[in-house]
């Protein structure tokens, strides 16, 4: 880093990178910030510059942006002269584009001898959020069992200090415990000492990073495999950021395919995935008739971030308005449980809307097999587990127009969409539902047709077995 260095920000986001950066022993030059009350102020040592005194360096300067205003401060500096190739991106820890940049600053740092005694482990599996049942978790326990059955050994690589709150031994794990302080690090010393070959990357975090260093760095011939299972940008700028390191990437919607395909990612590097459910080929027998409640489910965190649950609440209140009888079955935990609890509680609709806290991967078929209507408020997804097992249950789909809704729904045959916040177009449609009682068995079955077809796409072992070799 030959240039002039800049951190872009001195508020709380500046100054944990500055810390981060302390401790591998490298500092910026100046930082600089709109706010003209900090302009030759100094912290931890270092002066705060005027935005018109990095204007002036424009052709000398690398500027790492250190605040939450991406968008807006890279426009500005755009307009100002500054080379696009010298604006990284910088907002967190987790930024791809800043671990791209001081990587050689990184690697003298990882322990001489590290992968020289291998462990025999082959592949890794990321659970950077730990041992939780997210959509993400339930799908890697599936992974290990499929690599059991082709005789990969594998292993679960996640940090010592996720959450626990389940324990999944279908593959041993592999805790990235806090040895030197710096968790690229220590990542990158427990893959390498690991012995895999492979690594499957559930996340843009740390790990999918350290394997991109160490392909780039130490071990070209270290397979990187990116599972995208979110539509959120920070999946996006990781892959652009490391794409010459990854040697797949699996997309798990038609939305996430064609957005990657926009951003010139390379089309022989994608390669669909779809979510192999337990299917039972049968019509389904029973659904609620006319005159009984309607049965509604949701499966899923309880949070109002992305998930929206605190809708579901309007939606009971706008459907008991249209005089729709229905019980709503809502299973999960999550930060808004307490507050869904009170809520519910609040506006007197304890006797439609059900909570059953966290039920297990085993229960799931049973639970939607009970639900007339899967419903879901989204405000984004990757491709939903729980909306493709509630079709394999015969379950409708009344769900937000999210990644992986164009897949799974094939409207008014299967179930219906909505626009994102548009819980008056979810009450409709369920309204719609309950008034034609005779189109839930119909709907339905094609919906579970829809994953009988992917079953048979999605033949697991044969698809890792040529995927790895």
């Amino acid at each position: 880093m030959s240039k002039i260095i800049i951190f872009w920000g001195t508020g709380k986001l500046g100054k944990e990178v500055l810390s981060f950066w302390k401790q591998l022993h490298i500092q910026p030059d100046y930082f600089c910030d709109n706010a003209s009350d900090s302009w030759g102020s100094r912290i931890d040592g270092i002066t705060v510059l005027a935005p018109e005194e990095v204007y002036n360096r424009r052709n000398q300067v690398t500027v790492f942006i250190t605040c939450s205003k991406y968008a807006e401060v890279e426009r500005q500096l755009s307009e100002n002269g500054i080379p696009k190739d010298e604006i990284v991106r910088a907002d967190g820890m987790m930024a791809s584009e800043m671990y791209a940049r001081i990587c050689g600053v990184i690697l003298p740092y990882v322990a001489p001898g590290f992968g020289t005694v291998k462990g025999s482990c082959q592949c890794l599996i990321d659970l950077s959020c730990g041992m939780v049942l997210g959509g993400v978790e339930r799908w890697s326990y599936s992974l290990a069992e499929t690599l059991n059955k082709l005789q990969i050994k594998s292993a679960y690589l996640m940090p010592g200090n996720s959450d626990r709150k389940i324990t999944d031994t279908t593959a041993p794990a592999i805790f990235v415990e806090n040895r030197k302080g710096i968790s690229i690090i220590d990542t990158i010393e427990e893959i390498l000492h690991s012995g895999a070959d492979t690594i499957i990357c559930n996340f843009p975090f740390e790990i999918m990073i350290s394997a991109c260093i160490i392909k780039k760095s130490i071990n070209p011939k270290l397979k990187v495999i990116a599972v995208f299972h979110n539509d959120e940008e920070i999946y996006y700028r990781a892959l652009s950021t490391w794409e010459p390191y990854i040697d797949v990437c699996l997309s798990i919607s038609s939305k996430i395919k064609n957005t990657l395909l926009s951003k010139r990612f390379p089309s022989y590097k994608i390669k669909d995935l779809y979510w192999k459910i337990p299917c039972d080929k049968r019509v389904r027998g029973f659904y609620s008739p006319t005159g009984e409640p309607l049965k509604i489910g949701y499966a899923g965190r309880i949070s109002v971030k992305q998930k929206r649950v605190d809708l579901l609440l309007e939606i009971g209140e706008k459907l008991r308005e249209n005089q729709v009888e229905f019980c709503m079955s809502v299973a999960g935990a999550g930060e808004y449980e307490e507050e869904l609890k009170r809520q519910i509680q609040e506006r007197k609709q304890g006797n439609s809307i059900k909570l059953y806290g966290e039920i297990s991967h085993e229960q799931m078929a049973q639970f939607w097999e009970e639900q007339d209507l899967c419903i879901s408020c989204s405000e984004w997804e990757g491709h939903s587990i729980s909306h493709s097992e509630a079709m394999a249950a015969g379950a409708v789909l009344v769900i937000t127009d999210t990644s992986g809704a164009d897949d799974d729904v094939d409207e008014g045959i299967n179930g219906f969409t909505a626009k994102i916040g548009d819980v008056e177009a979810l009450v409709r449609h369920i309204i719609y539902l309950n008034q034609h009682r005779e189109l839930l068995c119909k709907m339905g079955t094609h919906s579970k047709e829809k994953i009988i077809a992917r079953n048979e796409y999605m033949e697991s072992e044969n698809y890792w077995k040529s995927l790895l070799e």
